[in-house]
């Protein structure tokens, strides 16, 4: 998928044309060679998009502060996350974060906002973690089925009575 393919479903998913699972579907079936187009999709959508930390305006409150924490909280603790070797994906339950480390966006469904590059890198960090841990837990699991499936075969096969 180029480019500007990924840059017209994330504007078709923003403008409500195309199902965000759609999207999510086209951005995980990148691979690992994908990640130079990830990077030149969030430069695409820098382009416009407003300074995450202007949003609110330079005189907001602490109680819209704390609000604005806690959303972010909620909403990174209930991501999952896609990785392309230098580039990552954070898809929580109402926005998608793309990042390189250096460079990334906040996709809405109405808007897109720019991430400085402390954010970005830290976010990065954030996919490659939740990616690690959970090859972790899936080859911990394969490994437990591998055993399960092993000592089931084991004591079938020393069930069965030999002939003669």
């Amino acid at each position: 998928m180029t480019e500007d393919a990924l840059l017209n479903a994330v504007h078709a998913w923003q403008r409500g044309t195309l199902p965000r699972d759609t999207l999510i579907s086209q951005l995980t079936a990148l691979g690992r060679a994908d990640a130079p187009r990830v990077t030149a999709l969030i430069s695409a959508m820098q382009a416009g998009a407003q300074l995450y930390g202007d949003a609110q305006g330079p005189a907001a409150s602490g109680q819209a502060a704390e609000s604005s924490t806690a959303l972010w909280r909620e909403e990174l603790m209930s991501s999952r996350a896609c990785t392309w070797g230098q580039a990552g994906m954070l898809v929580g339950p109402t926005v998608l974060i793309l990042t390189d480390g250096r460079q990334g966006v906040v996709l809405g469904q109405q808007d897109t906002r720019v991430l400085n590059s402390s954010v970005s890198g830290s976010l990065m960090l954030l996919c490659q973690t939740i990616v690690l841990a959970e090859h972790a837990l899936n080859e911990r699991d394969m490994k437990q089925l591998q055993e399960q499936r092993l000592e089931s075969a084991s004591t079938s096969l020393s069930e069965i009575e030999p002939i003669g």
